[in-house]
């Protein structure tokens, strides 16, 4: 039961599992808006079951590279709601902006440390290295979108278990 004026608490399971989905979400996005097109395009399905392995390989390491700064950019975010609408349960719209603002600032530090030194921006957001970025800024424009979709769908995931308490 919640006492009056006491700020509800954070839901543990919700906020590890809103985490660590996080990286792995943009990966598959990113990868979709990259493979639909190109299989489409090519109209072959041969390469399908190598292309699958890949993406797979591709979700783990963003899962695990990704879920460090997706603990703190989403801490930080889950932290300021809580302490602005500490009297309320907020809704899922308020966990969806709060996912898509922990990863705008992650694509903002990304960015930021990259133009600082590649060789952290590897370890940090290795996405955001210039030299992995393409010159027509298609593909950087995707991943950017992806890490921002992966954010609302991140905010989703954990309204759903502080909707269940």
């Amino acid at each position: 039961m919640k006492a009056p004026g006491s700020r509800p608490p954070a839901n543990g399971n919700g906020f590890v599992a809103a985490a660590l989905s996080a990286p792995g979400l943009a990966a598959i996005t990113f990868i979709l808006g990259s493979l639909v097109p190109a299989l489409l395009s090519e109209g072959g399905l041969s390469g399908l079951a190598s292309a699958l392995f890949n993406m797979m390989f591709l979700i783990l390491i963003a899962t695990v590279w990704g879920a460090l700064p997706s603990f703190v950019f989403g801490g930080l975010v889950l932290a300021v709601i809580q302490r602005i609408l500490w009297r309320t349960h907020p809704g899922a719209i308020v966990y969806l902006i709060g996912g898509v603002v922990a990863a705008g600032l992650y694509v903002l530090a990304g960015l930021g440390i990259a133009r600082l030194s590649t060789g952290a921006a590897m370890f940090f957001a290795p996405w955001a290295a210039p030299d992995l970025w393409p010159n027509n800024g298609v593909e950087a424009w995707g991943m950017v979108a992806s890490l921002l979709l992966s954010g609302a769908a991140a905010g989703l995931i954990y309204a759903g278990f502080a909707k269940r308490g």
